[in-house]
């Protein structure tokens, strides 16, 4: 029971596995300073399983944010500025971006509010906080998460 419980809760996370390890992809390849990365040099240096990597690369390669080259020279390489791409961006290039609460996806359906003429002060605030998070992670580059330093 505490197995799935914890599997459960890592599956539920804002940032998913898969785009932590886009971030961690985005890394290797930021820190090679545009030089050509193999799937297994990536891997190895940011301790990734490789069976992930491959359809990561093919997204981040969907939204331009790095070219895959295949063939015996063959590897990837970052080709956005990572000051011209977010966090939020990342996210969305992986994973659907997940809600705050189900109550503020687009046509739930809520008894309570249903009941109580569309109003319900809590859906109210779950908007509030989930556009604030929207904002912060639209706001937060790529280079900022790699580069400056976190605030404590």
């Amino acid at each position: 029971h505490a197995l799935t419980t914890f599997i459960w809760r890592i599956r539920d996370m804002l940032i998913t596995r898969e785009t932590d390890y886009a971030i961690r992809l985005i890394r290797a390849l930021f820190e090679a300073k545009s030089n050509r990365l193999t799937i297994k040099e990536i891997c190895d240096s940011q301790c990734i399983p490789q069976n992930f990597v491959y359809k990561i690369a093919k997204k981040l390669s969907r939204k331009d944010i790095i070219a895959i080259k295949r063939g015996v020279s063959g590897g990837c390489v970052l080709i956005k500025d990572p000051h011209d791409f977010s966090l939020y961006d990342v996210m969305t290039a992986i994973d659907a971006v997940r809600p705050v609460s189900a109550c503020t996806v687009p046509g739930f359906s809520c008894p309570y509010r249903e009941k109580n003429c569309d109003f319900c002060n809590v859906h109210n605030h779950l908007e509030v906080m989930e556009s604030h998070l929207q904002d912060t992670l639209s706001n937060f580059s790529i280079y900022d998460l790699l580069v400056t330093p976190a605030k404590q």
